[in-house]
């Protein structure tokens, strides 16, 4: 027996939060053998972008469901609070505290560090607003890690990488909330583009297999404001999967649950991955068992990431501790006792980011300029485009937001 998708997905009585907590420490365990010990975790399948492509499915179907919930400024608004400050503070701790005392390690002083180019303050200035522009700072982790020695990276937070699609999609979201395209009567317009990239997807693989080669994924899009260059093939990607998710909510009175279909698009997703021949039909499996989960996992399950959302600190500062750690050879204790210690530190800096830094800047959610608040009210949403519930976005990644 089946039922439609708005009937068993009830405000926070879901499992988003545990999804997402668990795609943040399935990136944090793919790193850990990219980074620990110069190699992927497994030879077929990139569970790190795996991971990734779950946050951005998770982010499509909460970030519209915000959207249609409120105006488009203030919708806006509640996506910067929630992606900015957190970035903002790490990009900080990693110029200004990490970076230092790398360079202390390996020059004994931390001349050059701040104004030469690739420094510190170029590294600050170009990826604040969200477009990894700079990956390293000066000559840090050069020749010292095993990331460097397999990929020559002087990369020290790749994982920020995602944020910037993850922005686009935002405003991308923002544009069609503008047009009223969100709205019941349009709907079709989002879900004919899901066939059109869906129909894309299968001739590209048809033609090129999984080489990343084909329509509107070779090349890339810049320069963007803010964004920076966009790679299309990854754009197309998680477009698509934050696109599944989008759909999935506006058509969510339609969208049947089931647990014979979640089973079988378990097992679809399930050989494929085993396969490596990830293309869209299998996309669609996934992201279809990923809305099932939230609804069908045990109850115990609804309480994580209801009211700490951790998943977006551990994102965005899991790259840069298991950098450092690597540097310092915490690796020798296998990638097992690699991945647990980097994900504890990890999640302890998260724990700071969410009660320092991110919940407080969402208390701001509802603050409106003075010039405005005598205005009325924002509209209610049109009938029957109704949401209870908004959770915390992970980030990318991560990660989905906080509506």
């Amino acid at each position: 027996m089946s039922q439609p998708l708005a009937s068993t997905y009830l405000g926070r009585a879901n499992s988003f939060g545990a999804l997402r907590l668990a795609f943040a420490l399935a990136v944090v365990l793919s790193h850990s053998a990219a980074l620990g010990f110069g190699r992927p975790l497994m030879p077929r399948v990139d569970v790190g972008d795996v991971a990734v492509a779950g946050f951005f499915t998770i982010s499509g179907f909460l970030i519209v469901r915000s959207a249609r919930r409120s105006s488009v400024p203030r919708f806006l608004w509640h996506r910067a609070l929630r992606i900015w400050p957190g970035l903002w503070v790490c990009l900080l701790f990693t110029g200004l505290v990490v970076a230092p005392l790398l360079h202390l390690d390996r020059h004994g002083t931390v001349d050059g560090l701040w104004r030469s180019p690739g420094g510190v303050f170029d590294y600050l200035r170009l990826n604040w607003w969200g477009g990894l522009r700079q990956l390293g700072i000066a000559d840090l982790l050069q020749g010292d890690t095993p990331y460097w020695r397999w990929q020559g990276g002087n990369t020290i937070n790749g994982s920020l990488w995602t944020l910037a699609y993850e922005l686009f999609c935002y405003l991308l979201v923002a544009v069609l909330a503008a047009l009223a395209i969100l709205r019941r009567q349009l709907r079709w317009l989002p879900l004919l583009a899901a066939v059109a990239v869906l129909g894309v997807a299968c001739w590209n693989y048809l033609l090129h297999g999984n080489d990343g080669q084909g329509v509107w994924t070779t090349g890339t899009v810049e320069p963007l404001p803010l964004l920076g260059v966009l790679e299309k093939n990854d754009l197309f990607w998680f477009g698509f999967m934050f696109l599944l998710g989008g759909v999935a909510e506006l058509y969510s009175d339609r969208l049947p649950i089931s647990d014979p279909l979640g089973v079988l698009a378990l097992v679809v997703f399930g050989w494929i991955a085993v396969s490596g021949n990830f293309f869209g039909p299998g996309l669609v499996a996934y992201a279809y068992v990923i809305l099932w989960l939230a609804v069908r996992l045990p109850k115990a399950l609804h309480r994580i990431g209801r009211q700490h959302d951790y998943s977006y600190g551990i994102y965005i500062y899991s790259f840069v501790v298991q950098q450092v750690m690597a540097k310092v050879g915490v690796q020798a204790v296998g990638l097992i006792g690699f991945f647990l210690a980097s994900a504890l530190v990890s999640v302890g800096f998260a724990m700071l980011s969410w009660h320092l830094v991110e919940r407080p800047a969402l208390r701001l959610k509802d603050w409106t300029p003075a010039a405005l608040r005598d205005r009325p009210d924002e509209p209610a949403p049109p009938e029957g485009d109704g949401a209870a519930g908004d959770a915390p976005h992970p980030g990318v990644t991560a990660a989905p937001a906080s509506g």
